[in-house]
């Protein structure tokens, strides 16, 4: 019994290990079980992922429209200020040619009148002598009309003496430099002697030269801070540096676009483009 027993194990063992060399009685592999839970969170992560892609994109097309805006807005009002200095500087031709510094001879035409002390009214027949302020030779003369108002032709714009002078009233002496503004009324007291005036106006005060050379500086000014915007709005469309951008506009504020109109423009972008600021690579390296 025992015999035909091991006999029977023997056998068995020996089919066991033929069919382990044969492979039939390989484990068969863990089958992969996926439950609609699993499904669900794939397609959320999925859908999450998308969305930050979506969000990201719209960041980067809003910080584009941000830059587009602010450029535009400077450009457009440093353009206005390109076009205030032009109109600056043109001016008006008729003034710029009668001042000194286009005048062939250097010489303008003086009026004035002389009233009388008490109660203004002009005083009649008063003798008026221009003299040179150093050796007082006489230049030219002339009276006084009716009204008080005399006037000199193709005096040279230099350093003159002039006298007032009529019997009964003090001798008026005052010293000038002619242009066309004019020469300040002269006022013409009872009595005798001599009294002694300086035209501070027309020595030391505001002449059209001064006017058209203070105009000019403003217009050249105006212009050059405006090109300062035009390259500010230019970096601004690059979007590499976002100081100098705005430092280039700050410069632009100085420009005068329709006095404020244009300046106002700039402002504005300066402030859009602070928006913008992490779209520059200047900003993304700091």
């Amino acid at each position: 019994m025992d015999e035909d027993r091991e006999r029977r194990m023997l056998a068995l063992r020996a089919r066991v290990k033929a069919k382990k060399e044969a492979g039939d009685l390989l484990e068969a592999p863990e089958e992969l079980i996926v439950t609609s839970d699993d499904l669900q969170a794939a397609s959320n992560r999925t859908h999450a992922e998308e969305r930050a892609n979506e969000w990201l994109e719209m960041l980067d097309r809003d910080a584009d429209r941000w830059r587009n805006l602010a450029a535009t807005l400077i450009f457009i009002g440093s353009l206005l200020g390109i076009i205030s200095g032009a109109l600056i500087l043109q001016g008006n031709p008729s003034e710029l040619l009668n001042t000194s510094l286009f005048a062939d001879q250097g010489t303008v035409d003086i009026s004035g009148s002389a009233l009388e002390d008490v109660d203004g009214s002009g005083v009649g027949n008063v003798t008026v002598q221009l003299l040179e302020a150093e050796s007082r030779a006489l230049l030219q003369e002339t009276v006084t009309d009716r009204f008080g108002y005399f006037s000199m032709n193709n005096v040279n714009q230099e350093l003159h003496l002039i006298v007032f002078s009529k019997d009964g009233y003090e001798t008026v002496e005052r010293s000038f430099i002619p242009d066309n503004v004019g020469l300040d009324p002269v006022t013409m007291k009872a009595g005798d002697g001599t009294r002694t005036e300086t035209d501070d106006q027309s020595i030391s005060g505001w002449t059209l030269e001064n006017a058209v050379a203070l105009s000019s500086a403003i217009g050249l000014i105006t212009i050059v801070t405006a090109f300062f915007g035009i390259q500010s709005a230019v970096e601004i469309r690059r979007g590499k540096r976002y100081r100098r951008s705005q430092y280039l506009a700050g410069v632009a504020l100085l420009s005068r676009g329709l006095i404020v109109v244009g300046p106002t423009l700039i402002l504005f972008g300066m402030v859009v483009n602070v928006f913008a600021r992490d779209d520059f690579e200047d900003r993304r390296e700091d």
